[in-house]
């Protein structure tokens, strides 16, 4: 079992000064490099119109990347790939793949519904159905699997287009593509997730994760991978949140949590209160 470490600065209601974003930047690069440190694989979110950094993940990766252990790995939980020009997302989760040698896991999901996605221009009910993802991820995969010499390759998805005639490069570094971490929230998600050979999040909102484990594994084996993919599936397949907290006793952990639980809930309040609630209802992931 390997351990990873969120790093999210999203909720700062008290600092709207535009000269806040480089000390708040900062601080998450060199709680990344700590959590490396303390034997953690970072991770990070994307999200928009909040945090100073959240909006573009993969640049703030790429700067965090060589000030942390060679041992380590990054990770996304979870790039919301609707978002993305998928020719572009593609390019640029290769690049990664390529400096970090492979060391990057991509979270890959629909994201939130609500002012992102209203300010990125999506159609509300094709995202929130769950099939701008699926659509977009199809095009994915038909932009890592084509080669120089192929017929040309034409794809729309949402509001996003393109031609294409030769092979997207950089290639990535690991082969057919980087190493996806789906989200699947239904079992029909979960199964698709094991035939593609990719781990999974498992456990999402609270879903009962003995079950979804005991159904990966079947469809696992039913999908017979060659011992490689399969190995790597088990090994990056992902709890999607635990929250601990530590303490000499219980007693003393139940009460650090209660106070953590309250200052998160009095952060978030002064954010909405200030800003307006940020999430729309959740999308129907598949």
């Amino acid at each position: 079992m390997e351990f990873s470490a969120m790093t999210m600065n999203m909720f700062f209601p008290d600092y709207e000064d535009p000269a806040e974003d480089h000390r708040i930047i900062e601080m998450a690069a060199k709680q990344s490099v700590w959590f490396a440190e303390l034997g953690y694989h970072p991770w990070f979110t994307d999200h928009h119109l909040r945090g100073p950094w959240h909006s573009n993940p993969l640049q703030f990766a790429a700067y965090v990347v060589p000030m942390l252990p060679p041992d380590r790995f990054i990770g996304f939980g979870v790039l919301s790939i609707p978002f993305y020009h998928p020719l572009r997302l593609v390019e640029s989760m290769n690049l990664l793949d390529q400096l970090t040698k492979g060391k990057t896991l991509f979270g890959l999901g629909s994201g939130w519904q609500g002012s992102e996605a209203e300010a990125l221009g999506m159609d509300g009910e094709y995202h929130a159905s769950g099939r701008a993802a699926e659509d977009t991820l199809d095009v994915m995969q038909r932009l890592w699997a084509f080669r120089t010499g192929d017929s040309e390759y034409s794809f729309a998805v949402g509001f996003n287009k393109g031609r294409i005639k030769r092979r997207v490069m950089p290639a990535p570094y690991r082969m057919p593509h980087p190493t996806i971490i789906r989200t699947a929230s239904r079992d029909s998600g979960l199964i698709r997730a094991a035939q593609k050979g990719w781990p999974a999040f498992l456990g999402i909102f609270g879903a009962n994760l003995q079950q979804q484990t005991q159904l990966y594994r079947r469809a696992l084996a039913d999908a017979r991978h060659p011992p490689e993919v399969v190995e790597t599936c088990l090994r990056w397949c992902s709890y999607d949140w635990q929250s601990v907290t530590l303490a000499p006793t219980d007693e003393e952990a139940r009460a650090r949590e209660m106070r953590a639980h309250a200052d998160r809930d009095a952060i978030r309040a002064r954010y909405y209160q200030r800003h307006g609630q940020i999430y729309g209802p959740m999308p129907n992931r598949k």
